[in-house]
């Protein structure tokens, strides 16, 4: 094959956009390198379960160099490794390409119940959410008691409500056709249910509530787990750490790791006792 480029797809950032620059090796030096940064396993992927086993600083002290050497070798990959446990084994996996997960939010959109709590009664009350707009805003329709059409309190009811993003904060407020209001406000817990407190017409409170039917569920854009290897003819290897937390590895890519002329993209995951500490970025190798 012949070589032509090696590109490193640094992702700028992790949460809200992704950006991409390349830095090609110059025409004609077939022994151009670039450094590919590190991330932390909980700064790309969903946190948790991703990040549990991450050393905060092991990202930035480490570095990733790709080269393309003359010779028979098409790609070497070199890890300097640091900020790391001492004496200890760590796994390298040499992985197909991945998107950052990036979280976007809560999807609250369907049908729920509420159980609004008043002195020793409880009330359940249907509330549908027909749509999220970007703003957070939402609209729905309910009715009282819960258990769907038709129902026993025989007016119409308009739901209108804010989902916060950052916070995790529901406002729902509820108004009957004759008169009657209800307002809840609260979170959402981890596994997609809503709780919080409410107040209404002639019902001060503030009084307790939550979700008895319904589950939110979060929303993202990007990759959510491990990439699978790159190729088959590079099983993980491990390499160990020094006292001081140092460590290095070194690969060879050669013409049978690949599958032809291609552009291929590739990642280097970093496994401590079957947990994921570092991820790299994607990077680009172009032969032919």
């Amino acid at each position: 094959m012949k070589k032509l480029i090696i590109s490193a797809i640094i992702i700028v950032s992790l949460l809200v956009t992704v950006g991409t620059v390349f830095a090609v090796k110059p025409a004609g030096n077939l022994a151009g390198a670039v450094k590919v940064l590190w991330n932390l396993s909980g700064e790309v992927m969903p946190s948790p379960p991703w990040g549990l086993s991450d050393i905060l600083g092991s990202d930035t002290a480490s570095k990733l160099i790709v080269n393309q050497p003359n010779g028979n070798t098409e790609v070497a990959i070199t890890g300097a490794m640091n900020g790391l446990h001492p004496d200890t084994t760590y796994t390298v996996y040499l992985s197909n390409t991945y998107e950052p997960y990036v979280y976007m939010g809560w999807d609250i959109t369907g049908d729920w119940a509420l159980r609004l709590h008043y002195g020793n009664s409880t009330f359940d009350h249907d509330v549908v959410i027909d749509d999220v707009h970007l703003d957070g805003s939402f609209e729905g329709t309910g009715g009282y008691p819960a258990g769907g059409e038709p129902y026993s309190y025989p007016y119409n009811e308009i739901i209108a409500g804010t989902i916060d993003v950052t916070t995790e904060a529901v406002t729902i407020h509820s108004v009957y056709e004759n008169g009657y209001w209800y307002e809840a406000t609260g979170t959402i817990a981890s596994d997609g249910t809503m709780s919080g407190t409410w107040s209404g017409s002639g019902q001060p409170g503030p009084y307790t509530w939550e979700s008895i039917q319904g589950h939110a569920t979060k929303t993202h854009t990007g990759s959510t787990g491990w990439s699978g290897l790159f190729t088959n003819t590079v099983q993980p290897f491990t390499f160990m750490t020094n006292t001081y937390g140092a460590g290095s590895w070194h690969l060879n890519l050669k013409d049978a790791d690949f599958f032809g002329p291609d552009t291929y993209n590739l990642s280097v995951w970093i496994n401590e006792s079957g947990g994921t500490m570092l991820i790299s970025d994607s990077f680009t190798v172009t032969v032919d």
